[in-house]
């Protein structure tokens, strides 16, 4: 079995920083300055759980660096602020890292071959690296095509991103995480044809996903009985002479 990750507790301490960034991101956005220290904290917290997720690999520990690295200077010096190219950058930077690290997480997850908690963290994790890969990815069109979205019948400008804190717009990851699910209110809509057909993408992609998770886990299982009940097997088949062995001494001896 290829191993290159090490998970010991890894996925799951990604999973719960990740669930937090996902969750009380617009909650904090609403708390002023100390909501936007805290969730700089916090992403801070989350980026670095990511790359120690996939530290198990040297290169692919030291690609993670690479990418994460513009992210956290211009993230906290603030220099892609109302910024276009650097901006973009930002962006760039930051669905490239998140991809990086669902890959990395997902390849592990395919080489796996059994079932662990460990398992099962790492594909949640992928599901919210997924959701944050197209919010990222959103932002990233509305940068270049400002109008690309409606959010409660107001068309976004270009610097309704640029201006504000960080690239994970609280409305965009909330539009992608319901686009994942294919659950969809209606209240965000995509209006450039490429926001058209990124959302159209993730929506394959989620259910695509969770299918073929589902699939893999109860192949998985079902192999791993298998092979459990085989070794019982091979095991009571090599003490059965042993055990006859011992039942005629115990006769002969009465």
């Amino acid at each position: 079995m290829i191993r290159f990750l090490s998970t010991r507790f890894k996925f799951k301490t990604l999973l719960i920083f990740l669930f937090m960034l996902a969750a009380i991101d617009p909650i904090l956005k609403q708390f002023g300055q100390f909501g936007l220290n805290f969730l700089d904290v916090l992403f801070t917290i989350a980026l670095l759980t990511a790359l120690y997720s996939i530290s198990g690999n040297r290169k692919i520990l030291i690609s993670g660096i690479l990418l994460v690295a513009p992210i956290f200077f211009l993230g906290w010096t603030d220099f892609a602020k109302n910024e276009f190219y650097l901006g973009l950058v930002l962006y760039a930077f930051g669905m490239a890292f998140f991809g990086f690290v669902a890959v990395s997480i997902l390849i592990h997850i395919v080489a796996e071959e059994s079932v662990t908690m460990d398992l099962i963290y790492g594909s949640a994790c992928v599901y919210f690296l997924l959701g944050f890969v197209w919010a990222i990815g959103y932002g990233l069109i509305e940068l270049l095509i400002p109008g690309s979205f409606s959010v409660g019948g107001h068309v976004l400008t270009r610097m309704d991103y640029l201006g504000q804190y960080g690239f994970l717009n609280d409305n965009l990851s909330y539009f992608s995480f319901i686009t994942l699910t294919t659950l969809g209110y209606g209240d965000i809509i995509p209006l450039s044809p490429p926001a058209k057909a990124a959302a159209s993408l993730e929506a394959i992609v989620g259910q695509l996903y969770i299918a073929l998770l589902v699939a893999r886990l109860v192949g998985l299982h079902t192999s791993q009985s298998m092979a459990e009940k085989r070794e019982k097997k091979e095991l009571k088949e090599i003490c059965k002479p042993l055990l006859e062995k011992d039942q005629g001494n115990t006769q002969k001896e009465t």
